[in-house]
């Protein structure tokens, strides 16, 4: 196809992140030996050629060979989904959102940045087209388990939350690491994990007496817990953006005054004016921080 002056209209292939990557987070400095052995196994291995991954490939509906681009946002995923697997149940404690983010698979189009400058309070939703792909993939070679039936709607939000998966001992497999060694790690955790008392505000001896597919459940209803209370704090953000950045400072105050009020009820009378005002002065000055809002300089 070609434009009115002969030229060809150009169609780019090109990813715009040609090496995708993840570096360990400097706050991370509390990592078990194990899991710094994964990441730095999953950088060192090209996983996507392993025995266990040639192994899989005749039972993927895939033919074709993993192109470059491909091959690189497996390793990247992968690296990501070694820095924060649980040791004990396997599941990955980072959404496939986060993890694109992290490595660099996560891309903002054209419109969703024109619809930021429409609306300054609008946060623009990135694609990670590229991210799941890749994550389908590890699916099909056996690496990573994701059931439909353990995804879950919200219909408040009309989206889904956060996937829920796991790696499997394919995984572990592919980055040279034997069954044997990930029981032990496994065994040595849940041990740990059970002398504390520490897993899901479980204690000691409740831990005890739970076998691993009893955990593993309890902590997939976690995820979704948590999964719903990051969208509704999402929700509140937008909400109190919404309300705060269009409005003058007294218009503001009006609305941290109706907060205050609403919150108080009828016990806002039994309080003296100076409580109050204190009180809206603290609400107005969290909804700013909330809505990020900057005040417009004053005339020169």
């Amino acid at each position: 196809m070609q434009t009115n002056n002969n030229t060809p209209l150009q169609h780019c292939n090109r990813v715009k992140n040609a090496n995708p990557n993840y570096t360990v987070p400097s706050n991370h400095t509390t990592r078990l030996a194990f899991v710094r052995d994964l990441v730095e196994k999953s950088q060192k291995i090209n996983i996507v050629k392993s025995d266990a991954a040639v192994y899989m490939r005749p039972a993927t509906n895939r033919k074709k060979i993993y192109y470059p681009d491909r091959e690189k946002a497996m390793r990247a995923l992968a690296t990501v989904f070694c820095e924060h697997v649980n040791l004990v149940t396997h599941q990955v404690q980072i959404s496939l959102r986060n993890a694109a983010d992290s490595c660099g698979l996560s891309t903002i189009s054209q419109n969703e940045l024109n619809k930021t400058k429409v609306d300054k309070n609008y946060a623009p939703k990135p694609s990670i087209s590229r991210a799941s792909r890749a994550f389908k993939d590890m699916v099909d070679l056996g690496w990573i388990v994701a059931h439909k039936e353990w995804q879950v709607w919200d219909k408040h939000a009309g989206q889904w939350l956060d996937k829920y998966f796991e790696v499997t001992e394919l995984f572990f497999k592919a980055l040279g690491i034997t069954p044997e060694r990930v029981a032990r790690q496994r065994d040595a955790r849940l041990k740990y994990l059970r002398k504390k008392g520490i897993n899901s505000g479980l204690t000691a001896d409740q831990l005890g007496f739970m076998s691993i597919t009893e955990i593993k459940e309890r902590q997939r209803l976690a995820h979704y817990r948590r999964a719903f209370e990051r969208l509704a704090e999402k929700r509140a953000i937008t909400k109190v953006k919404r309300a705060i950045n269009p409005k003058t400072p007294e218009q503001q105050r009006h609305v941290a005054q109706q907060r205050v009020l609403s919150r108080l009820g009828a016990t806002a009378s039994l309080m003296s004016l100076e409580v109050f005002k204190g009180l809206v002065n603290q609400e107005l000055a969290q909804l700013r921080a909330i809505a990020q809002y900057e005040p417009s300089a004053p005339p020169h």
